[in-house]
């Protein structure tokens, strides 16, 4: 990287941009192409930025683990009492397509041979 070298954060990357467009701008004396370049370059880094930001860590808190054993603790008893296929079945007699229909039936029976332990 040229322009955004040692840039580690969203908002160090927006200052970084609004301070070289300034410098860089066609309409200010620059260049198109060096222009172009860092507009390039900052992209580049926004996407890797972002990457970064929504990467999960490996690494949940215990809160996070306890919430995670509760949602799957939920996730067995409503699959027992047949809550998610009840509802599909309400929606396999309410669709018109039969797209809808297929696919929704294929869920049930898929959720139907679920083996609960």
């Amino acid at each position: 990287m040229n322009y955004f070298q040692n840039i580690t954060d969203l908002e160090q990357a927006k200052q970084r941009y609004r301070t070289l467009a300034k410098q860089l701008h066609p309409d200010k004396g620059g260049s198109v192409l060096r222009f172009q370049q860092m507009q390039e370059e900052y992209k580049t880094l926004l996407l890797e930025l972002q990457r970064k930001q929504v990467a999960p860590t490996g690494q949940n808190t215990p809160q996070q683990s306890d919430i995670m054993a509760e949602l799957g603790k939920l996730a067995k008893v409503l699959i027992q009492k047949q809550v998610p296929q009840r509802y599909l079945q309400e929606k396999i007699k309410k669709s018109q397509s039969p797209i809808e229909k297929g696919l929704f039936s294929k869920l049930v029976d898929f959720l139907n041979e679920i083996e609960i332990k």
